[in-house]
């Protein structure tokens, strides 16, 4: 199997050699593959080490559309685009998000006409993300498959760089949040719901440790999802194990996703400690400099999580300086809000 597998490697090799020798025929393939190359080494990079959340999906948005523009040039935008769609589906998740924050307030309220409309606009930005993220998976699967020559869910291979393993690993939780998406549109999008079973298994190709406990956490999500899929397993452990790993490797992806397993199962105690464990990490605890954006993504999930609760609790979002607190357990802070947030 080792053999055969080096064997057909060795074959995509010459036929990658003899499509740049083909493509140095083509002046414009050539330059738009350069082009994405330099993109992907100088650009990609500081995005990466970036906390802004905002402005990366917005970056997204933008700069999706240029870049799939290469295409028609005979260039390779796969790998890029997984990344550009990513991002961009950040954005519709946020107005979503929005909208559901405004449907509890309004159902608060009694106001049924304002909760209506708020709910079918979740829905509508629910469905956007779903479309960016499933487009973002695609993509990923179509590049993963051919230049490493495997089938995603069914063969592992060795990575040529960090940068491929970090876009095989964003491409599968892509496709974790297409479904999601998928399922608050009803479906609309038609996401392919075997998705969670091929990235649980996909997610055995990466090294756990190196990529701060994601992979583990992430099949702990999908262990919680799928029936039958916990037997024999232990979630609620794997995420406790992947979260010290997350938070000594500077990275709270596990966290977020701890917070998104337990909203799944409603278990309102587990999402409360998953919150605070975020809130309160060890002393010292310093971003991953090289991946800052990943952390301030999970810190975005596991706020989004905070302002549902304390949306349905008391009525606004987190107020400032209390996230991993709660309005029950602070008496003085019963509505939500500080006198000072007003002026």
């Amino acid at each position: 199997m080792r053999g055969s597998r080096l064997l057909r490697r060795g074959f995509a090799g010459a036929i990658i050699g003899a499509s740049v020798l083909l493509s140095a025929c083509d002046p414009q393939a050539f330059i738009s593959n350069q082009a994405l190359r330099f993109v992907e080494r100088k650009l990609v990079p500081p995005m990466l080490k970036d906390n802004d959340v905002v402005m990366a999906c917005q970056s997204g948005v933008a700069t999706a559309p240029l870049i799939m523009a290469t295409e028609n040039l005979g260039a390779n935008a796969d790998q890029l685009g997984t990344l550009l769609y990513t991002t961009a589906g950040l954005c519709a998740e946020i107005e979503a998000t929005n909208a559901e924050l405004r449907y509890l307030r309004a159902a608060r309220a009694g106001q049924v006409e304002e909760a209506q409309d708020a709910r079918i606009s979740q829905k509508r930005f629910a469905e956007m993300a779903a479309r960016r993220q499933l487009a973002g998976y695609q993509r990923f699967v179509r590049y993963y498959e051919k230049r490493y020559d495997i089938k995603i869910g069914d063969e592992c291979s060795d990575f040529y760089k960090d940068f491929d393993e970090f876009v095989y690993m964003l491409g599968l939780v892509t496709g974790l949040q297409a479904v999601l998406n998928d399922v608050i549109a009803q479906q609309v999008v038609g996401v392919p719901m075997d998705i969670a079973a091929k990235a649980e298994r996909a997610f055995t190709c990466l090294d756990n440790k190196k990529w701060w406990g994601v992979p583990l956490a992430a099949r702990a999500v999908i262990w919680n999802v799928l029936p039958g899929a916990d037997e024999g397993k232990d979630p609620w452990g794997a995420f406790q194990a992947t979260m010290q790993q997350g938070e000594a490797a500077g990275m709270r992806l596990p966290h977020a996703m701890y917070a998104l397993s337990a909203a799944g199962k409603d278990d309102q105690a587990r999402l409360r400690d998953a919150i605070r464990r975020f809130a309160n990490v060890p002393e010292g605890f310093k971003p991953n400099a090289q991946y800052r954006l990943a952390d301030s993504i999970a810190a975005l999930i596991v706020t989004t999580l905070s302002d549902r609760l304390w949306t349905e609790g008391a009525g606004t979002r987190t107020p400032p300086g209390m996230l991993g607190k709660f309005w029950d357990e602070e008496p003085e802070k019963a509505e939500g809000v500080d006198i000072g947030d007003l002026l």
